[in-house]
């Protein structure tokens, strides 16, 4: 008699393990649905604006580009990158569900609209001269007195050198135009873009990337971001927040960084 129980109560245990197995093979099911149902479709854009982000033929490039794709590997998930003109990715951003829209800059007037993970980098833009120009360069006062200045046609930089009162200026809109002009003596300052654009640029000219260095004096200093709808759930920010940081801290971002510095 104390056998039959004792074999039915092993019985009984056997089968409350298998119950307890079931539950929480359940469970696990419910938490997974749930993390799955909880992950927007994301549209993940940006414009082309190199050395940032850019098209190469049928291929994404760009220090922008690498960095989110860096993210969505720290992630484990994957995200077609789309680029669009810019205006067509402000409404986008503006008018669909789950767009993320990188390398933006955070202006108080955006910053209410949208959700926001970053900055990818912070960039700065400064006065550059050739590297065989031995004048030497301080202040915005000292910038004043350069024999003309390449700048861009509009834009950012366009209206803070006006904002600053510089007049000794040459508009164009080619940025190859504006470098060109330092080496043909007909400028003797440039100034549009940041380090990385500025190699981005002499590369495409075939001068040397140390053919210009820059002056030390600073226009303008500009963090870019990751701008998000705003039904994007805040989990989600949270995560490639998180992400991003882990990112910015390994190795792996001085290497994105210094390989377009080359």
């Amino acid at each position: 008699m104390r056998n039959c129980n004792l074999l039915i109560w092993t019985k009984d245990l056997a089968q409350l393990k298998v119950r307890i197995l079931r539950l929480l093979v359940i469970g696990c099911a419910l938490v997974f649905s749930y993390q799955v149902a909880a992950q927007p479709d994301l549209k993940v854009i940006t414009e082309d604006w190199a050395p940032y982000n850019y098209e190469e033929g049928s291929e994404l490039k760009g220090f922008s580009i690498e960095i989110v794709q860096a993210v969505m590997n720290e992630l484990g998930e994957q995200y077609p990158i789309s680029i669009y003109p810019g205006a067509r990715g402000d409404r986008m951003l503006e008018t669909l569900p789950n767009v993320m829209y990188f390398s933006l800059f955070r202006t108080p007037e955006r910053e209410a609209k949208f959700k926001w993970i970053g900055p990818i980098s912070t960039e700065a833009i400064y006065f550059y001269k050739r590297k065989d120009n031995p004048q030497v360069y301080r202040t915005i006062d000292d910038i004043k007195q350069a024999n003309n200045i390449t700048v861009p046609y509009k834009g950012l930089v366009a209206n803070k050198v006006d904002e600053l009162g510089i007049t000794n200026v040459i508009k164009l809109s080619s940025r190859d135009r504006q470098f060109s002009l330092l080496f043909s003596n007909r400028a003797e300052l440039a100034v549009n873009i940041s380090p990385l654009g500025v190699v981005y640029y002499l590369k495409r000219i075939d001068k040397p990337v140390d053919s210009l260095v820059p002056t030390g004096v600073k226009l303008l200093e500009f963090p870019l971001y990751i701008a998000c709808s705003k039904d994007i759930p805040d989990s989600v920010i949270e995560r490639w927040q998180a992400a991003l940081d882990k990112v910015k801290a390994s190795d792996k971002y001085e290497q994105i960084y210094s390989k377009y510095l080359m």
